[in-house]
């Protein structure tokens, strides 16, 4: 497994090339809290944006009738199986809970 920690400066531009990846793919979304514990959020929807607005400093995730928003993320992390196959976003918020975007199948990401 490989975790790359994105550069913020490449956020939305990272974020929008995962989207265009990962569009209408079934996903979960998970938000591990300190002080909630595991939640899943979303289960088996299909993801239909990914973005992260500089100015409002947010990124915005829409799975299935879900629009997920994230304020103030500290970090993002993409990770990538043995096969270099994209399988998880996670964002740690400024709260330090993570939200973690999850496919039901590796992606590979050769264009």
């Amino acid at each position: 497994m490989k975790t790359i920690i994105l550069d913020r400066k490449d956020w939305d531009k990272e974020l929008a090339k995962l989207w265009k990846l990962l569009d209408g793919r079934e996903v979960e979304v998970e938000v591990q809290a300190p002080t909630l514990g595991d939640q899943i959020e979303a289960e088996h929807v299909p993801l239909k944006g990914l973005s992260y607005d500089p100015k409002n400093n947010m990124v915005q995730i829409w799975v299935g009738d879900i629009d997920h928003m994230i304020h103030k993320p500290q970090k993002i992390m993409v990770v990538y199986d043995a096969d270099e196959r994209f399988i998880a976003i996670d964002i740690t918020d400024k709260d330090g809970e993570q939200h973690i975007i999850t496919t039901k199948e590796p992606v590979s990401i050769a264009t």
